[in-house]
Formats: C-alpha cells, structure tokens, sequence
C-alpha cells in the first residue's frame, strides 16, 4: 500500500474522513489529516486550538486503482488525487512509451495515473502525529541560541526547525511534502 493525497474543500477534511470510514473497509483504505494544537491569544487568555496543518488536503493509504479512484470521485467534496497527468509530470517522470499511449489514450499501467506520496515524507508527518492525528507541543529551551527538544513530537528533528516565536511559543518546521518544501507552525511549550 503507498500514500497518497486528496484535494478536498478546505473545511470538509473531517467529513470527507468519516466519509471514506464508512465508504471503505480500513484495510483497503486508511486516511489521515494531519492537525497541530497551537497556542492562540483571545481577549488576554491563551486557548489551545487545533488545526488542519494541511488544509484541503486528506492523505489516504491504499492500493490505488482506478476502481477506487471512481468511488471517491462519488463524493463531490473531493476534487481530485494529485496525479502524473500534468505536463511538467507527463515530461519528467512517465517514459517515452508510456508517454505515447498517454498522449494516445491508450492504457497504461494504472500506477502512473497516481502519484504516490515517497514513503519517506509521509514517515516525518506520521512521527509527528499522535493517535489522534495531532502534533502536540514538544518541550524546548535554548542553550547558546541554539534550539533544543527535551521532549514531544520534535525531539531528534532540531534540524527541521528554521525559527522559533517565542511571544507566540510557536516554531516554524520546514517539511518536505508532496514534492515540495513547505513551512508549518507547531506549538511549543519553552522550558527554562
């Protein structure tokens, strides 16, 4: 099975969840929203709020086939699957004869009309996540303006943390997702 994403309406992720829970048996189908708890200020209180880290996107794990792929097209919040069927794909990824039955509609191995999401940047989301899809706070302080991670979801990827907030106790976590590099806000709690 390999890992995948789906582009939903942002706001939906959750329904679209239950959705392919009820719809699809786990083992054939596993999905995911990843969420990150982070500390807001309103009205001079902190709460604890929770959101999507990806919005509009639900990330599925499943042997992708075309009969699966008609199923979640069934459900009109889900737009598509990020594919191999744009150009600047078409051109780098698909070989030249699999590009000419592409190009004349012939089939060709389903695989190439989805485009996986590599194993080893799915790895770092689900390390981060808890049971509950959650990034919770890791525990940091400083030490020579140097960030450390005592404890949480962070400890051992200090490297992965380009800048720390600390009015908003907030650190921005660079990761490489779907092909592309992106910054995250997680919560963090700073220890003295």
């Amino acid at each position: 099975m390999s890992w995948y994403a789906l582009f939903v309406k942002t706001g939906y992720e959750s329904s679209i969840k239950r959705w392919l829970d009820t719809r699809f048996d786990n083992n054939l189908l596993h999905s995911v929203i990843p969420k990150r708890k982070v500390p807001e200020k309103k009205d001079r209180t902190v709460q604890h709020v929770i959101k999507t880290l990806f919005p509009g996107y639900v990330f599925i794990e499943t042997k992708m086939s075309f009969s699966i792929y008609y199923t979640l097209k069934e459900n009109p919040f889900i737009y598509n699957t990020l594919n191999y069927l744009n150009n600047k794909d078409k051109r780098s990824t698909l070989p030249d004869v699999q590009m000419a039955s592409v190009a004349s509609e012939r089939p060709a191995a389903e695989s190439h009309f989805f485009k996986e999401i590599p194993s080893e940047e799915m790895l770092v989301v689900l390390q981060l996540i808890n049971e509950n899809e959650v990034i919770e706070y890791s525990q940091v302080y400083f030490q020579d303006s140097k960030v450390i991670v005592q404890s949480g979801p962070l400890k051992g990827l200090e490297s992965h943390i380009k800048k720390v907030d600390k009015h908003k106790k907030r650190a921005k976590v660079l990761m490489n997702i779907m092909g592309r590099e992106q910054l995250v806000d997680v919560g963090i709690e700073i220890i003295e």
